[in-house]
């Protein structure tokens, strides 16, 4: 314990010569001043260390016994503040340095979102800079839970949302929602209708009647499956019971054939890029630009800009410091023949994404297609006809409400 008293107030280490240093040493205890580390050189020199807080009274004593003190190093906390209070320049970088890291440490310089698989960090990320959560924010004045559940409100994607700070970095935790099953509704009346021509291959109802059976052909808009379905009891005098209205549901597989077309100009205008190119670079943090290059964003007309941006790297985090590198380069606009070949795949491609997105609806497959390439005028003309199998049935709603219907109701005449 005395050990690091020592070393934080100081001691300092002197050498007393005289006729009789023992003298000295009697002082000292007669003061109580303390002294350690007591070494004899030779019969008139004694070395010792002392408390640096006495080393004027020791001086004083050394006199009054006819010897010399001369002091050989000072050390401790108190010697190295006093050999610092000398280097002014030091002293004030250290306390600006200081200043600096703590100011600094309250502000935000990564913000990082956890816990999402669906919904992308950009989108959590570009909400929460809109609610003022982002990197250069002076971090104690961020409304954690007001920011979080305004957040919650424009991200239906979301379910739970907790933003913690810790210094300088602020971690957004979140939970994604679960998807709802879409309920059906049964209170509204709804026919099966048909999304494209083809020839039924299975009808499946849950609720409705059916108007075709497999092997019929049926055309686009057609009722399949119809939400109206007719009452009857055994009553000579009165068979027709009136409707029973419905909400139909049911699928119906059809085969299908669609035939679709696209377009494509064999001369169309191209950009010829010139060799002699123009960059510029820009450095930025915390919301602060520096543009090494006048106006180097800033590019006249017939000139194609290329900007990359990287941000600092380090520790597995991303830091609030980028550097950017514009790149300008000069184009003229030139008419250019497509080579057909690559022309016709290139609309054989469009075509078959076109099919495919038609089917994602109905859940269906392609079985036969064909293509047809020909050249009108100055066009480049590939047509596709495809034979499908799909579910063909869409649901219609229409007016009024589900229920039994009433001859009369329904035919405006008394029964």
């Amino acid at each position: 314990m005395k050990k690091w008293f020592n070393l934080l107030f100081g001691y300092a280490v002197i050498q007393v010569t005289g006729a009789y240093p023992e003298r000295f040493l009697n002082l000292c205890a007669q003061n109580r001043r303390g002294f350690w580390r007591l070494r004899w050189p030779d019969a008139h020199t004694v070395q010792v260390r002392v408390h640096l807080s006495d080393l004027e009274e020791l001086k004083e004593l050394a006199g009054r016994c006819g010897c010399t003190l001369e002091v050989h190093a000072r050390r401790g906390g108190v010697a190295q503040a006093q050999r610092l209070s000398k280097r002014w320049g030091f002293v004030l970088g250290l306390g600006l340095c200081l200043a600096a890291v703590s100011i600094l440490s309250q502000f935000v310089l990564v913000v990082e979102v956890v816990g999402n698989e669906t919904v992308p960090s950009a989108v959590i990320l570009t909400q929460l800079e809109r609610l003022g959560v982002r990197p250069g924010v002076y971090a104690p004045s961020i409304p954690q839970r007001e920011v979080a559940n305004e957040a919650l409100m424009s991200l239906p994607e979301l379910s739970f949302m907790a933003i913690n700070i810790y210094g300088t970095r602020v971690v957004v935790q979140v939970e994604e929602a679960e998807d709802k099953p879409e309920l059906l509704d049964q209170s509204t009346p709804a026919d099966i209708v048909a999304a494209a021509d083809g020839i039924i291959e299975d009808i499946q109802t849950s609720a409705g009647q059916a108007q075709f059976v497999d092997g019929d052909i049926v055309a686009k808009g057609e009722v399949l499956i119809s939400g109206t379905i007719p009452l009857y009891q055994q009553n000579p005098e009165k068979p027709y019971a009136g409707d029973l209205v419905v909400h139909a549901t049911g699928t119906v597989t059809a085969r299908t054939w669609r035939t679709l077309e696209e377009r494509l100009p064999l001369t169309v205008p191209t950009k010829v890029y010139e060799e002699d190119t123009h960059t510029g670079y820009r450095l930025g943090t915390l919301g602060l630009e520096l543009d090494f290059f006048e106006k180097s964003s800033i590019f006249p007309e017939g000139y194609d800009k290329i900007t990359n941006t990287e941000f600092l790297k380090l520790g597995g985090y991303t830091w609030p410091v980028w550097w950017q590198t514009t790149t300008c380069r000069g184009y003229t606009i030139q008419e250019q023949q497509v080579d057909p070949q690559q022309g016709e795949a290139l609309l054989k491609e469009l075509l078959q994404q076109r099919l495919e997105r038609l089917l994602e609806v109905g859940d269906g497959e392609i079985l036969h297609q064909d293509f047809v390439t020909r050249v009108e005028g100055d066009t480049l003309v590939v047509s596709m006809v495809a034979e499908c199998r799909e579910q063909i049935g869409r649901t219609v709603e229409r007016p009024g409400t589900t229920g039994h219907v009433e001859p009369e109701t329904q035919s405006g005449e008394e029964s």
